[in-house]
């Protein structure tokens, strides 16, 4: 069984490396699930590392979405009509 810590370092790999949080099918109170632990003692650390709760940085994380990718690759238009 996983500490909080190592299933915070974990989730840390997944928002990162594998952008979890654009699957919708994977919601915040679903990771915390599939990592182990409890939704509210993960919430509870991200508010004191983050100054977040876990569904406030999938949205926010999810919102900044379009920004990086204009910046990136310079698509203004991503997900606005054409």
């Amino acid at each position: 069984m996983r500490t909080i810590e190592e299933n915070y370092a974990l989730l840390d790999r997944l928002v990162n490396d594998e952008r979890i949080y654009l699957d919708p099918s994977f919601p915040f109170e679903r990771v915390c699930r599939l990592l182990g632990t409890s939704r509210r003692d993960m919430d509870a650390l991200l508010r004191r590392e983050l100054g977040l709760d876990g569904d406030a940085l999938f949205k926010s994380l999810r919102a900044a979405l379009p920004e990086r990718l204009e910046r990136k690759y310079g698509l203004k238009c991503f997900f606005q009509e054409l």
